[in-house]
């Protein structure tokens, strides 16, 4: 029993060390402001709980980045509606309307869940308590943009679950208390 249980932990160990690294991702320096006409949403998780857990985070459809804990990527697109659904055991999804020319916000956190971390969006404003840590993660944490070569084939895969799950959000969650939403005055503007 005793080794059985050191070789298990070996494994978990193994697993863990290897799936640390967003492999799907590329480190880069931050954009400091959106392209002429354009938004860029922030998406930071500070915290090294679940470190290992990769969370895909979704723009209605498109897959847009993966994270594991102590990282942050930005995600420039056109302003307008857009729904971002952050997946991992539990789909967390925030329905954000984007103005052109700002920076937006949005902390990953993760809780414990039934079988691994749950991932949990928190839209963050200059009004917000979390406001001073957003502007110091964003200083500390490494940068990435997603590796389309990598993330291709992973978006590819879990292409119908995701569309499975928005007709369930349409149907079902839209509008419930389990969705948080991202305003337009919310982002910062760029002169």
């Amino acid at each position: 029993m005793k080794r059985l249980c050191q070789g298990v932990a070996v494994v978990v160990l193994i697993l863990f060390v290897v799936s640390c690294a967003p492999k799907y991702m590329i480190q880069q320096e931050p954009m400091q402001k959106p392209s002429e006409g354009k938004a860029i949403v922030n998406f930071l998780r500070p915290s090294s709980f679940g470190k290992a857990m990769q969370v895909s985070i979704w723009d209605n459809d498109k897959m847009i980045g993966m994270t594991t804990g102590k990282m942050s990527f930005q995600y420039e697109c056109d302003p307008g509606k857009h729904l971002f659904i952050a997946w991992s055991e539990y789909k967390s999804p925030v329905e954000a309307e984007l103005l052109p020319d700002r920076i937006y916000y949005i902390v990953l956190r993760v809780r414990m869940g039934w079988w691994r971390g749950r991932v949990h969006q928190v839209p963050v404003n200059p009004h917000h308590e979390l406001w001073s840590d957003v502007l110091t993660w964003q200083k500390t944490l490494p940068n990435y943009v997603p590796d389309p070569a990598a993330i291709a084939p992973v978006e590819a895969k879990a292409h119908p679950k995701i569309i499975k799950y928005l007709q369930e959000y349409h149907t079902e969650i839209a509008g419930t208390k389990h969705v948080l939403y991202l305003r337009p005055e919310d982002g910062v503007p760029m002169e």
